[in-house]
């Protein structure tokens, strides 16, 4: 079938016009964000998060924050101008397209948090779709009835194989034989249940060679969250270092409005909420480079690190969503952890490690 034929995946087409319709949004989103970042309302609520911790004390004034925010929302619709280009080229099956847009989607990601980030970051997730089987069969221009011939060939070997190796024992048997015994011996070998197949005769394809997509967005979605997680927890770290004293100040109106926190208040100091924040957050980098460490040799096609990496996103999902109660940002990496172990759970992903397990057995 030629590439010009092929025809696109639904799964391609929801993508496609997901990254178009979502940067287009996040365009508009960023626009109106410029157009009103000088405006009363946005400076009262600027100030209002420069007056509570983590900020408070730490000299940025107004205006230095408008102007991050000025620059952040520029860049945020400069990608997402790009993401719209590049998102119509995709649904034309434009391998280029598909790789600038791997290339900004994580940028996209994290620049759009200062725009909303809601249609961002489903332009982000939209571009994982690229990578996922049938888009990615798309894109090489192997059709869906190719791969299944393909499979059917390989059964039709194995049943070939069978078949002559039954044909040459009947025809054993009825040369020892007369005639008459050959035309007995047919009648009851067709009465006679098929022959014994034991475990790798039954099995009707072979194992796929080819790594998934599925797990290529686990490990992308891993390494992105681990990084992004490392690096709020060393920047609380690094907060919390110096402004102790806000932090301290905030326990102890916690203790005066809770009792039962007044006993514990007492234990804190300045030293204790530093040490206590910098092995927090020594511990959670520890985990996150396991993680991606858990990702990579996932990538190799490794059992265990497969197991492994779904036990780190089952318990950072859990995790997040107990914290997203309290911060509510945390549900978008809450996502990200559902979605890894997901793509784990996929059954080609299952043939592709059960795969290298009984070649490693053979």
């Amino acid at each position: 079938m030629s590439e010009t034929k092929l025809p696109r995946p639904g799964q391609a087409t929801l993508a496609g016009w997901l990254i178009v319709l979502g940067s287009l949004l996040t365009v508009v989103t960023a626009w109106d964000q410029i157009a009103g970042l000088r405006s009363l309302d946005t400076r009262e609520r600027v100030e209002k998060v420069l007056a509570e911790p983590p900020l408070a004390g730490t000299g940025i004034d107004l205006n230095s924050i408008l102007d991050i925010m000025h620059v952040m929302a520029l860049v945020t619709g400069a990608m997402a101008a790009a993401a719209v280009i590049l998102g119509w080229h995709v649904l034309k099956r434009s391998k280029q397209a598909r790789l600038a847009l791997t290339v900004i989607a994580a940028p996209l990601f994290f620049t759009g948090m200062f725009a909303g980030g809601f249609w961002s970051t489903m332009a982000a997730v939209a571009v994982v779709l690229l990578w996922m089987s049938p888009t990615r069969d798309w894109f090489d221009g192997v059709a869906p009835v190719e791969r299944e011939a393909s499979a059917a060939s390989t059964t039709g070997t194995r049943e070939v194989s069978t078949g002559s190796t039954t044909g040459e024992r009947e025809v054993s048997t009825g040369s020892t034989t007369g005639p008459t015994e050959v035309s007995s011996g047919v009648r009851l070998s067709e009465r006679q249940p098929p022959p014994w197949s034991g475990p790798v005769a039954q099995q009707t394809a072979a194992a796929p060679t080819r790594r998934p997509g599925a797990v290529m967005a686990a490990a992308a979605l891993t390494w992105i969250g681990s990084g992004f997680t490392a690096l709020m927890m060393l920047a609380s770290a690094v907060t919390a270092t110096a402004n102790p004293d806000l932090i301290l100040e905030q326990v102890r109106k916690q203790a005066e409005s809770d009792p039962a926190m007044r006993e514990v208040a007492q234990l804190y100091t300045t030293d204790v909420i530093v040490a206590s924040a910098w092995v927090m957050a020594v511990l959670v980098t520890l985990v996150c480079i396991a993680a991606g460490v858990f990702a990579a040799l996932a990538l190799r096609r490794h059992s265990w690190a497969r197991v492994a990496l779904m036990i780190s996103a089952g318990v950072s999902g859990l995790t997040l969503l107990l914290f997203a109660l309290a911060f509510p940002p945390a549900v978008v990496l809450f996502g990200a952890a559902v979605a890894t172990f997901s793509f784990l759970l996929r059954p080609e992903v299952n043939a592709w490690f059960r795969g290298r397990s009984e070649g490693s057995r053979a």
